[in-house]
């Protein structure tokens, strides 16, 4: 059975449920840079079948092995401005393994008390709906106000490459490919880097940049 068939029914049911404002969204993990197979109610976020996850979906899927099965309720906005509370929920195959995700994004744009009380949030990554793999990169870039047009320093590559790696981004297939076109260095750079960037995850040290793991 394909997923869409295997958890179809829920998506269904639960926008039929919550309304035109409850965008559903059911991502196959196992293609993260085109992950949406069904949505409904795109029109909240302007994502439609074959956009990727998002930087959070990407962080879902990297901390995978740490048994998250639900972000809890979280608060979110789109680039254009619209107030979101969310939740998504990990869906796992019969071995434990997670195969899809399941997110619900609430336009809560102009509702009295839309502000989610600090008792109830849950504390999480910035999230962004992106229509393309090329687009989380870029925003990422971006957040770390980083400038391709001013240089980056060896040091400040690495850094972002391994903020990336922490969200999960070189999860999708050609991502290292788009990473090394964005930062004017070489793929097997990249590669180096994500490298050292886990051994760092790995053994805590002062200093993060490469040049002291060389």
């Amino acid at each position: 059975m394909d997923l869409k068939n295997k958890w179809g029914a829920i998506v269904n049911c639960i926008a039929d449920l919550l309304g035109p404002r409850a965008e559903v969204v059911l991502h196959d993990v196992s293609s993260p840079s085109r992950s949406i197979i069904m949505i409904r109610n795109g029109h909240v976020t302007g994502r439609e079948i074959g956009a990727p996850l998002t930087d959070l979906g990407f962080y879902m899927l990297r901390e995978s092995d740490h048994r998250i099965d639900t972000l809890g309720i979280y608060q979110s906005r789109t680039d254009n401005g619209k107030l979101l509370r969310c939740n998504a929920a990990n869906l796992r195959d019969a071995r434990g393994k997670i195969e899809a995700i399941l997110c619900i994004n609430i336009d809560m744009t102009g509702e009295e008390g839309n502000q989610i009380n600090n008792a109830e949030a849950t504390t999480t990554p910035s999230e962004h709906y992106q229509s393309s793999i090329d687009q989380v990169i870029e925003t990422m870039i971006s957040e770390a106000h980083f400038t391709l047009s001013g240089g980056l320093s060896r040091d400040a590559k690495f850094e972002l490459v391994r903020a990336m790696d922490a969200r999960g981004v070189f999860l999708a297939r050609g991502s290292v490919r788009k990473v090394a076109s964005a930062l004017e260095i070489a793929a097997p750079t990249i590669y180096k880097y994500i490298q050292l960037a886990r051994r760092h995850r790995a053994t805590p040290r002062r200093g993060s940049g490469p040049a002291k793991a060389s």
